[in-house]
C-alpha cells in the first residue's frame, strides 16, 4: 500500500498542480458574462471582464499622464520632418491647382512660371504657416480631444475573444511555464507527502 501512494502522489500533485495553474490563467478572460452557480449567492465572472471599466479606464489615464500627451502629438506635428513634408504637400496642391485652373487663354508657359513662382514662395513660408497652425488648433481642440477617453472607450469596445486570443498568441510561452511550474510544484509536493508518509512509517505511525 505505501508503494502505491508512494507513486501515486507525486503524479497526482503534478496533475493538480498543472490543473489549478490552467485553470487560473483561463479564469482571467472566463467566463465573459456573469455566471449565477446554482443554489448558491455567487457568480463567477472572468477577472479581465469583471474589471474591464476600470482596467481600461486606467490604461487610458496612464497613457494620456505618462505617455502619449496631447503636447506629444502637438509636437510631432510640429517636428521639423513632419513640418517639412507637409510644406512640400501644400506646395505640390498650389502648384498642380495652379496649372489646372488658370484659364486656358493663358500660354502654358506663363502658367508654370506662376505655379512655380507661388509654390517656391508658399514653400518658404510653409513652416512658419504650419507652426502657427498647429498652435491655432491645440488651443482650439486640446480641450476636444481626450486622449486617455479615447482608449478607454477603444479598450471597452474591443471583443474579449480577440483580446483573449491575442494575449494567448504573444504570452503563449509564458502561460506554458506557468502551467508546467504548477506541475513540477504538484510533483514535489507530491514528493514530500511520500517522505513524511514514509517517515511516519519507520516510527510506527503508518
Amino acid at each position: 500500500m505505501f508503494w502505491l501512494y508512494a507513486l501515486t502522489l507525486p503524479l497526482i500533485g503534478a496533475l493538480i498542480g498543472w490543473a489549478t495553474n490552467l485553470l487560473a490563467v483561463k479564469l482571467l478572460f472566463r467566463p465573459y458574462r456573469p455566471l449565477k452557480i446554482p443554489g448558491l449567492p455567487l457568480t463567477i465572472q472572468g477577472v479581465l471582464p469583471k474589471r474591464r471599466g476600470d482596467l481600461a479606464r486606467s490604461i487610458g489615464e496612464t497613457i494620456e499622464a505618462e505617455l502619449l500627451t496631447f503636447e506629444d502629438l502637438v509636437n510631432q506635428v510640429r517636428s521639423e520632418e513632419m513640418t517639412a513634408k507637409l510644406s512640400v504637400a501644400i506646395s505640390d496642391a498650389v502648384h498642380e491647382a495652379v496649372m489646372l485652373r488658370t484659364p486656358g487663354i493663358i500660354p502654358g508657359a506663363v502658367k508654370k512660371f506662376l505655379a512655380d513662382t507661388l509654390a517656391d514662395m508658399l514653400e518658404d513660408r510653409l513652416p512658419h504657416i504650419v507652426d502657427w497652425l498647429a498652435d491655432e488648433a491645440s488651443h482650439a481642440i486640446r480641450d476636444e480631444i481626450k486622449i486617455g477617453k479615447m482608449v478607454e472607450d477603444r479598450m471597452n469596445s474591443f471583443p474579449l475573444e480577440t483580446l483573449e486570443a491575442i494575449v494567448y498568441r504573444v504570452a503563449a510561452r509564458e502561460i506554458k511555464h506557468i502551467t508546467v511550474l504548477g506541475g513540477i510544484l504538484g510533483f514535489i509536493i507530491g514528493l514530500f507527502q511520500v517522505l513524511l508518509l514514509y517517515l511516519s512509517r519507520l516510527t510506527g505511525a503508518f
